[in-house]
């Protein structure tokens, strides 16, 4: 078919482009895929679950390292991990503990029972681990290689929608559907009952005098009455997560002296009764976490073995100088993501102890460097999330080794105060470029934003190549286009001025890529030493300004291509008056202020660069799909998801309308070659377009539904992505053109076609060949009106 070779250049076109942005998206990825993490020099991939596992799978230790596995500092996850960790050991000391008790146990039975369990295992080899299960006086009884293991000894239970676990462990789930406690016998020592509906009654559990460990999570329980727990004396651990309880009373754990473990996490509480916890001597980890709770005028009382406390997302307004004073073993305080607006100078006086503080999303007025002066012990302090301004009168006197400050603004930072703490090891910033002010602290983070790090303002090799090679292709393109459309003279002028200015809007897409890989080459490896003056200097503004001037202008132009080609096409005897000289210049100079003052303003708005085109990379483009509402967020929203998302959609709903009206005016003869040439090559304008503005509207769209965007995805999309829609450009309405092609790359083959052409007998190929080259977006309208249009 004629029009195949359309058809094959823009399948060759669409696959060199999907297979270019797959292997640099790919390429940019981090070393370790999601769920892992790097050591050892970004060589190896660990998983998560093998942080702080007390095993050393990195040579450099990282996944145990002393900072962030000792006192965990400020992560919850790794705090969790820790608490497994010492359950896990607990569980494993017990197990061996009744191992041992059994095997003296079945050495010292001179029963038939015994006997039989010794001569059905003899000659069974222990490496094989033969399993044989016998009856031993109802109890079910599991012999693997010599040792003796039974598997239940809970005689009264609900079979059959209950499971009993190593021997006195008890398992009811969803499937069960319990709506009370039922009915067991004494030997449960851990009991778990998960997604019910149960209503707890007094002396629930009062027949479960060896009752070590009771988990009554998702179980939609809202009351808990007064004597509930009696008879739970040996009990270590109480799990009442994620339920509806509003109010705990005086006396409720009476009689719980053996209690070490106690989770009510993820209720309603409201009121709390601190001196209820004074029947709790044993008490070690207190999870407060996700209630309602105010602690008015509420104080602890004295618990010399309570180790750690989350109060984190509660209702909490104020510290009082009582509230944690009798609580002198303290270790870990966790109060992040209250509504603390003050805390008393001497709060923390009495924690002698206490080594963790995290005060993270509080909107804390002011906090006196008091607060931490008897504070010997402290070794790590959270401070990210609050509006507070950290100063020497602060930290001064702080001896801490571990320091969060995200999210809190550079010009609210004392970085002298801070290089003044000698036994700081540990930061944390919002920006890796604030590193560069601290640099004698041994690990601060983060060290890179996805698209530059402490050395690099393009961290990776792989985005440094594509930076130049889509700024070489971008720029020489367009300059072939401008040079083309300046010395073919064959043509309606109008159209050559769209088409000019469309090439000049891309070129400079090409410089601002240009003016990034000069910068990445001129700062290699010392990039923290000017990270802040560049981000924040009005190079970084103008040539973000530029870059969003290109995108914008040349959607812009796009947009108004289309409208004018449809309304010549789709709709000729209404449009008998083509769009004149004068008109198509207003039109592009009103194009290009639009498109300016939508780059300038926001300079203007905010008379800063690091408040718009700064904030988040080096690379000065307002993307802002790091998190959902920064400064200057809805600035961003409206150019990429208002203008952007407007202009992407009027293209493609008018180049779908283009194409109905040729196909309803073809409908009762076949398609022309004009015509089929006109689809196939729009088709892929609109595709090329979509494809090329479709993932970055995706993750502004995401972000605003709390989707965390990778930094890798924001490299890709700044660095490839957004440059390759005026790479892409040159060869949709220029390159692809037939007469376009043989005036710029093969004059000499064109003049040889010219004499043909001239040839008489050759009237049918030429009209054909005049056809279809007038097909294109950049022909007049005076000659594609009658080929496309018969009525």
């Amino acid at each position: 078919m004629v029009y195949g070779r359309s058809i094959a250049i823009g399948g060759c076109l669409l696959l060199l482009v999907i297979t270019l942005s797959a292997i640099i998206f790919y390429l940019s990825l981090g070393p370790c895929p999601q769920g892992t993490f790097a050591c050892d020099g970004n060589t190896l991939c660990v998983p998560q679950r093998q942080i702080c596992d007390n095993r050393t799978d990195c040579e450099d230790g990282s996944d145990e390292h002393p900072v962030e596995c000792g006192l965990l500092y400020g992560s919850k996850a790794l705090t969790d991990k820790i608490v497994g960790n010492a359950i896990e050991r607990r569980r494993q000391q017990q197990r061996q503990k009744q191992q041992h008790q059994s095997k003296t146990l079945s050495s010292g039975r001179n029963g038939t029972a015994g006997e039989l369990i010794n001569v059905t295992t003899m000659g069974v080899p222990p490496v094989e681990q033969a399993t044989i299960d016998t009856e031993n006086g109802g109890r079910r009884t599991q012999v693997s290689g010599n040792e003796e293991v039974a598997i239940c000894e809970i005689t009264t239970y609900p079979k059959g929608i209950c499971t009993c676990r190593q021997r006195t462990i008890l398992y009811c789930g969803r499937k069960a559907k319990l709506t009370r406690i039922p009915r067991l016998s004494v030997e449960v020592t851990y009991l778990m009952i998960v997604r019910s509906n149960v209503t707890l009654r007094e002396n629930s559990f009062i027949g479960l005098k060896h009752l070590q460990k009771l988990s009554l999570k998702h179980c939609n329980i809202s009351h808990v009455p007064l004597g509930t727990f009696n008879g739970l004396h040996q009990l270590e651990k109480l799990d009442v997560r994620h339920n509806n309880i509003s109010i705990l009373s005086v006396g409720i754990f009476r009689g719980m002296n053996s209690l070490v473990w106690l989770f009510f996490i993820s209720n309603q509480l409201r009121q709390l009764p601190l001196a209820l916890f004074v029947d709790m001597p044993r008490l070690e980890w207190l999870m407060l976490s996700d209630n309602l709770l105010t602690l008015r005028n509420e104080k602890f009382p004295h618990m010399q073995r309570l180790y750690e406390i989350y109060l984190d997302s509660n209702a909490i307004e104020y510290i009082s100088e009582d509230m944690f004073a009798n609580l002198a073993a303290l270790n870990l305080l966790n109060l992040n993501d209250n509504r603390i607006t003050h805390i008393h100078p001497r709060a923390f006086w009495g924690l002698n102890d206490i080594r963790d503080v995290r005060l993270i999303g509080n909107p804390l007025k002011e906090l006196s460097g008091e607060v931490f002066l008897r504070s010997s012990c402290l070794e790590a302090l959270s401070l990210s999330h609050t509006p507070l301004y950290i100063s020497q009168q602060l930290i001064g006197t702080l001896n801490i080794s571990y320091l969060n400050l995200t999210e809190i603004p550079f010009e609210r930072i004392d970085f002298e105060a801070i290089n003044q703490m000698s036994n700081l090891k540990y930061i944390v910033f919002d920006r890796f470029y604030f590193c560069s002010m601290t640099p004698q602290v041994r690990m601060c983070k983060p060290n890179s934003d996805g698209v530059s790090s402490f050395r690099d303002l393009l961290s990776k090799p792989v985005l440094r190549y594509s930076a130049w090679i889509m700024a070489f292709v971008t720029v020489v393109g367009n300059i072939m286009v401008l040079w083309g459309r300046f010395i073919y003279r064959d043509e309606n002028i109008a159209v050559t001025m769209v088409i000019r200015n469309l090439a000049l809007a891309d070129i400079l897409m090409g410089f601002y890529l240009i003016t990034i890989g000069v910068q990445d080459y001129r700062y290699r490896s010392e990039y923290y030493k000017v990270a802040l003056d560049w981000i924040t200097s009005w190079q970084c503004a103008a040539i973000g300004s530029l870059a969003v001037t290109s995108s914008e202008v040349s959607m812009l132009i796009l947009a108004f291509m289309s409208f004018e080609r449809f309304l010549l096409i789709a709709d000729p005897f209404r449009s008998q008056h083509r769009i004149g000289i004068k008109n198509i210049f207003i039109a592009l100079l009103a194009i290009w202020l639009m498109g300016v003052g939508i780059a300038v303003a926001p300079v203007a708005l905010w008379h800063s660069s690091t408040k718009f085109y700064g904030t988040y990379s080096g690379t000065c483009f307002p993307l802002h799909i790091q998190e959902p509402y920064p400064l200057g967020w809805q600035y961003s929203a409206f150019i990429f998801l208002g203008v952007n998302l407007f202009l992407l959609l009027m293209i493609a709903l008018l180049y779908t309308a283009l194409l109905i009206s040729i196909w309803r005016t073809r409908k009762a003869t076949p398609l022309s070659l004009l015509d089929c040439e006109f689809a196939v090559r729009f088709f892929f304008i609109v595709l090329t377009d979509v494809l090329c503005w479709a993932p970055i509207i995706a993750m502004k769209i995401w972000v605003f539904f709390n989707y965390n965007i990778s930094d890798d995805i924001y490299a890709w999309l700044v660095v490839f992505i957004l440059p390759l829609n005026s790479a892409v450009n040159p060869l949709l309405y220029t390159f692809t053109t037939p007469k376009y092609r043989n005036q710029i790359l093969l004059r000499g083959w064109k003049k040889i076609t010219s004499r043909r052409r001239a040839d008489p007998s050759n009237g049918l190929a030429t009209t054909i060949a005049t056809a279809t080259a007038s097909s294109n977006p950049d022909e007049s309208s005076s000659k594609a009106i009658p080929l496309t249009v018969n009525h």
